[in-house]
């Protein structure tokens, strides 16, 4: 029996260990129609819940509060923009890699570019 119980929090250790912390400022890197554009992004994580804020490092364009979900090394969280007057909607799906940096992707109305990361 206490054998048994030893196995069974064991089977639960691999998952606590690779919770992944997606919590901190990140410096993302869009490449979008051949060139870069980046964006900063600020990311809260309680739990496997995201908010904060996200603003492009285009002078004069505000940050946008952002929501999102955690789900292991996954993450994805959006926001509604404003763009030369026009409605937009902006996600990120993004992988936490071993070394800390994050790839996937930022999707304009479902459109996708690859974006890299590195927290600052």
């Amino acid at each position: 029996m206490k054998l048994g119980k030893l196995f069974g929090l064991a089977a639960l250790v691999p998952s606590a260990a690779w919770a992944a912390d997606f919590s901190g400022t990140w410096r993302i890197d869009n490449l979008f129609n051949g060139s870069h554009a980046f964006i900063t992004c600020t990311l809260v994580q309680k739990g496997n819940a995201l908010t904060g804020s996200c603003r492009p490092e285009i002078p004069g364009l505000a940050g946008s509060d952002l929501t999102g979900a955690v789900d292991g090394s996954s993450a994805k969280w959006g926001y509604d923009v404003v763009f030369n007057g026009n409605a937009a909607r902006v996600d990120y799906v993004a992988e936490l890699a071993a070394d800390g940096t994050l790839k996937g992707d930022v999707l304009r109305n479902g459109s996708p570019s690859p974006i890299t990361a590195v927290k600052q």
